[in-house]
């Protein structure tokens, strides 16, 4: 990859609050005009909404959409802000390093509510009664056992061997000859393969399981069924799994192309629903065959065609909260905030990934997970989009930092596409208050670069910017 983050280079050069487009609409947050901007302005009124055709033809009421209209219509979100529903541009300009030029042929993607409310939001906690009721959801009334570590490492390894005999009689069956290639890939699953038949001789016998005698009030709560399918709960975190012991995987998410797939969504959609009472959109799904043999040891002969991998996001007021993390090799974490203590911790955002086997739900992973602990703006202003571009198209060539070339090389040129401009939300440090974070409306311009691998970064935003006032927010240290 053509760019290296030169630490001392960004202390000096980004210290200061990042230079404004034509008018002063990049802020310094240390200055408390954020907080201004979101607690101390008058909400505007209402946005019109577009009405959604559900599969039995009836209109469906966008959420959010409980505001008191506007006394005068005010049209959608999209047209009050400007923006379209696509966008095209090419930029091209200096860099450390080298030239990046950056095409955009992007979708603008926007909420169809008719407010933005500003949040604060809080760690989540699950109470007793929540544990319990999600515990029955996931794994029936009982009787509960005591989680047998044993019993599942006993699994693991069994199906590890039975891959390794498939692959080894696969290669076998095959004509390749005595090539040195063919042979020393055999040797490898062999030696694999008499590994794994030793591991599995030397494991302690798991024994039978022990009814669960905790309670749902504990730390961290543990639960499993006679079947060893557990559950695990804690303060902000669920994980389940069922027998396999597999997780899902987090990737950067797909579109839906079959029927099975968009069943896959739905029926975890509403399985969060009934856990939580609260809206999860499922926002991409893949086939999950292919990292479950490699990385669990899953045999394909115990997958079919219908397994998907899931990604979730946390949707409030009918606006997603993606976990985009920050494009590798842009640095925005010092610019238009400042230093301070109150920002050392990195945010780590909500993560919820769901794995479907045989049409069942078969394994969760959520972790930080987070509740709204009140309103502070209830339909907060929003910059015009053209404000919004024209700090990118600033901003974007002082977050990226190329390899210079050396001695007569030619000068390193770095092609980058913007795919998809994104209005959610996301969770962003408050000024003074460590255990709070505002949920505020954020652009995220979603792209790569074209000597990486589309798929590999197609969850990372090249710049993330505040949707109120333009300044830059850096999704790893959340501010």
């Amino acid at each position: 990859m053509k760019r290296v983050i030169i630490l001392c280079l960004i202390c000096t050069l980004l210290l200061a609050c990042v230079p404004t487009p034509t008018e002063e609409v990049v802020l310094n947050k240390t200055e408390g005009r954020l907080e201004a901007a979101i607690t101390e302005t008058t909400p505007v009124p209402a946005y019109e909404t577009e009405q959604v055709e559900l599969q039995t033809g009836e209109p469906e009421t966008p959420q959010g959409s409980d505001q008191k209209p506007a006394d005068e219509p005010r049209g959608t979100l999209r047209t009050a802000i400007g923006a379209p529903e696509h966008y095209t541009d090419a930029v091209e300009n200096k860099v450390y390093g080298g030239t990046l030029t950056v095409q955009i042929d992007a979708d603008v993607e926007i909420p169809n509510v008719s407010a933005v409310p500003v949040y604060t939001v809080r760690d989540r906690a699950f109470t007793p009664e929540e544990r319990e009721h999600i515990t029955k959801l996931l794994l029936g009334d009982g009787p509960y056992y005591n989680f047998n570590s044993a019993l599942e490492e006993q699994m693991r390894v069994k199906r590890r061997i039975e891959t390794l005999m498939k692959q080894l009689s696969d290669y076998n069956s095959r004509a390749y000859g005595e090539d040195y290639p063919y042979e020393n890939y055999r040797k490898g699953i062999e030696m694999n393969l008499e590994y794994a038949q030793k591991h599995y001789a030397e494991l302690p016998q798991p024994g039978s399981s022990q009814p669960w005698t905790g309670g749902f009030a504990a730390e961290r709560v543990v639960v499993a069924d006679a079947r060893n399918r557990h559950v695990g709960i804690s303060d902000t975190s669920i994980f389940f799994y069922d027998e396999f012991g597999s997780a899902p995987e987090p990737f950067g998410g797909h579109t839906p192309e079959t029927a099975e797939q968009t069943e896959a969504m739905q029926m975890t959609e509403a399985l969060f629903f009934d856990m939580t009472g609260e809206h999860f959109a499922a926002t991409g799904v893949k086939g999950a065959n292919e990292w479950l043999v490699k990385d669990h040891h899953i045999s394909p002969e115990q997958l079919s065609q219908e397994d998907y991998s899931v990604n979730m996001a946390h949707t409030v007021a009918g606006i997603p909260c993606y976990p985009y993390s920050a494009f590798h090799g842009s640095d925005t974490a010092q610019q238009a905030a400042g230093f301070s203590q109150d920002y050392d911790s990195p945010m780590i955002p909500e993560h919820c990934d769901v794995l479907v086997q045989n049409g069942k739900v078969a394994a969760i992973q959520w972790y930080n997970a987070f509740a709204v602990a009140g309103t502070e703006n209830e339909n907060v202003a929003l910059l015009p989009f053209d404000d919004v571009l024209n700090v990118f198209r600033q901003q974007i060539f002082r977050s990226i930092y190329l390899d210079p070339a050396e001695g007569n090389q030619p000068e390193t040129v770095e092609n980058m596409v913007v795919e998809r401009i994104v209005l959610s939300y996301m969770r962003v440090k408050k000024k003074d208050a460590p255990n709070e974070q505002y949920l505020l409306p954020v652009w995220d311009f979603m792209g790569y670069t074209e000597d990486i691998s589309k798929e590999w970064f197609a969850n990372q935003s090249l710049l993330t910017i505040n949707a109120i006032d333009g300044s830059i927010i850096d999704r790893n240290a959340g501010y």
